[in-house]
């Protein structure tokens, strides 16, 4: 077989190749198939979107933008039982998806708008964002802080409400990674930001950023999405170590409710008022303690009770 041979049969290859593929990509039902696969329910999207490695590079910004969603985080979260469409309105079920949806921003209030029920929740979208107006993240003129919105804190494919009976060291670790994962220079150990504060981690471990960096709330109602400057937040202790500190009205307002469920009313009068935060409680110590009152008192009504009764016998045996 000389080289004309093998040239002619690789043109034949090729040619059958070509006349294959224009008939595979011009068949109007191979189109159909494909738009059929891909779908708009969440099993479709996360056929993509599970993969680790899903992202693109944003070309205004040169940002590379990730685009994985954990199937698992999701169906755990406040939205698990949302179809991604609910949220992700337009052609999402071409690829590669259309200019007009890929560049779609979300806003929360646009959906939990329309919850307006009242007795179903204590506070309103409307408000949150209100109070985000007149946060330092919406006010502040940093470059980092341009187009900041809900979804910096709070991943709508992760967001999970804290629940009654969720330890609070949980509660804390989870609420100030939030912060500590865009304010990282916070954490280094010449760090100025909080040399006022004594024992930093040990408030870090105690204590949420919100609790000192957001202006009190009524009671009925959550801590405000207003974060504070640093000038303007809380530098008083006392405001915390003190009978009654700004945290009941907080954090201990979680606290109350979990020790009222698990140890009665009497958890609640004793401890609540004289737990100092930062300190390690001990139920142990907190058990001993109370039993030592308790046989103080028993001792003093037993005392009280001998002497009334040698007072009877000594009345008694007088003429």
């Amino acid at each position: 077989m000389n080289d004309r041979d093998i040239s002619m049969r690789a043109g034949g290859r090729l040619a059958q190749a070509l006349l294959l593929m224009g008939l595979f990509l011009g068949s109007p039902l191979t189109e159909a198939a494909i738009q059929g696969r891909l779908g708009t329910d969440n099993a479709d999207c996360l056929r993509c979107h599970h993969m680790e490695t899903l992202g693109y590079r944003d070309p205004g910004t040169g940002d590379i933008l990730d685009l994985h969603v954990d199937a698992r985080q999701f169906e755990h979260s406040a939205h698990g039982e949302l179809q991604c469409v609910d949220c992700h309105e337009g052609d999402f079920g071409q690829y590669p998806h259309p200019e007009s949806v890929r560049g779609q921003r979300l806003d929360c209030v646009g959906c939990h708008k329309e919850l307006h029920k009242a007795d179903k929740r204590h506070y309103t979208f409307e408000t949150i964002a209100e109070e985000f107006a007149s946060s330092i993240h919406a006010t502040s003129d940093s470059p980092k802080a341009a187009g900041f919105d809900c979804h910096r804190c709070h991943d709508p494919h992760v967001f999970r409400h804290s629940e009654v009976g969720q330890p609070l060291a949980a509660i804390v670790q989870k609420d100030n990674q939030l912060c500590l994962s865009c304010h990282t220079k916070i954490r280094e150990p010449y760090s100025t930001a909080h040399l006022w504060l004594p024992k930093r981690d040990k408030h870090w471990g105690s204590v949420r950023c919100l609790d000192c960096h957001t202006p009190l709330t009524d009671p009925s109602r959550p801590v405000s999405h207003q974060i504070l400057a640093a000038k303007d937040s809380n530098f008083d202790c006392i405001n915390c170590h003190s009978k009654e500190p700004r945290l009941l009205q907080r954090l201990y307002r979680y606290r109350s409710e979990t020790d009222l469920a698990g140890g009665g009313w009497l958890s609640k009068a004793v401890f609540n008022e004289a737990y100092v935060v930062g300190m390690s409680r001990s139920p142990q110590l907190d058990a001993l303690g109370l039993g030592v009152i308790g046989l103080t008192l028993l001792g003093l009504i037993a005392h009280g009770w001998g002497r009334y009764r040698a007072y009877r016998r000594l009345k008694e045996d007088r003429p």
